[in-house]
């Protein structure tokens, strides 16, 4: 049996285990074989994603990050703290100074996504050389 084999084996493995736990958290029967088909696309397609390094020898643990992956992912995570951060002080200057009263939960959750989004474009745009 080769590494990589050994690899998807134990992700399929995980991915049954993820589904399993929604179906016993109460999720319907439907939900939880999406979330166990997710895990297994995102388990397929991270060896091809280049975000990490193969290293087949290694068996199950057959993915690590080297220096280069590793630098992209704390730039990306440095530009969404900044961009999430600087959202979070002009919320914070428009509802303490311009409109004062209560932040709507809507405007925190948007900046969070905001977040999220400029972390995966980040990642994205520094990964594609």
């Amino acid at each position: 049996m080769t590494g990589m084999s050994r690899y998807y084996i134990s992700r399929m493995i995980i991915s049954a285990v993820w589904g399993g736990f929604f179906w016993l958290a109460g999720a319907p029967w439907w939900m939880a074989v999406l979330a166990g088909a997710m895990a297994v696309a995102w388990f397929l397609w991270a060896p091809r994603s280049g975000r990490y390094v193969v290293g087949p020898e290694h068996g199950p643990t057959a993915l690590r990050r080297d220096d280069r992956t590793q630098a992209i992912a704390d730039k990306a995570a440095r530009n969404a703290f900044v961009v999430t951060y600087l959202a979070l002080g002009g919320v914070g200057l428009y509802y303490g100074l311009i409109a004062p009263g209560s932040v709507p939960i809507a405007v925190v959750n948007i900046m969070f996504v905001l977040g999220a989004a400029v972390y995966f474009g980040s990642d994205f745009w520094l990964r594609r050389t």
